[in-house]
């Protein structure tokens, strides 16, 4: 009698694929920007409202998932559609999206965010729909 091979079963599956999700937040306003120079309340209120919009997609993706969270280490490409063709510097766009990955550890999907690996950022243009997708894979701790 041959016995089946480890690939019919569905929780092999899962124990061997990496898990992946996707978090879709809105662009980032000029005042998380490196080089905006704005009033410390100003900027203070920006990072608030990026982090609690991070933690609630990242909650609403986790349940959609079914993901646990808890990620020590995890890779990220961030594909940021933007509403026209514009130049932009892609260090820039990446750092204005700190408050977005601190929410993601309040979300609980990261333990920590220094274990975010940055791919490099993707540039795109939705004159529609303008958006930041961040695209997370768990990696071996």
């Amino acid at each position: 009698m041959a016995l089946p091979l480890p690939s019919d079963d569905p929780a092999w599956h899962a124990s061997s694929m990496p898990e992946s999700l996707t978090v879709t937040v809105g662009i980032p306003p000029r005042v998380l920007s490196p080089n905006a120079r704005c009033h410390w309340a100003v900027k203070a209120k920006a990072v608030k409202r990026a982090r609690v919009e991070s933690w609630a997609q990242a909650q609403i993706a986790m349940h959609e998932t079914n993901c646990k969270g808890g990620w020590k280490a995890a890779s990220c490409v961030v594909h940021w559609y933007a509403r026209d063709s514009r130049r932009r510097d892609r260090d820039n766009c990446l750092a204005s999206l700190k408050a977005t990955f601190d929410g993601l550890t309040d979300s609980g999907l990261l333990v920590d965010d220094s274990g975010i690996t940055h791919l490099p950022l993707v540039l795109a243009v939705d004159p529609k729909n303008p958006r930041v997708e961040l695209h997370l894979t768990q990696e071996a701790a």
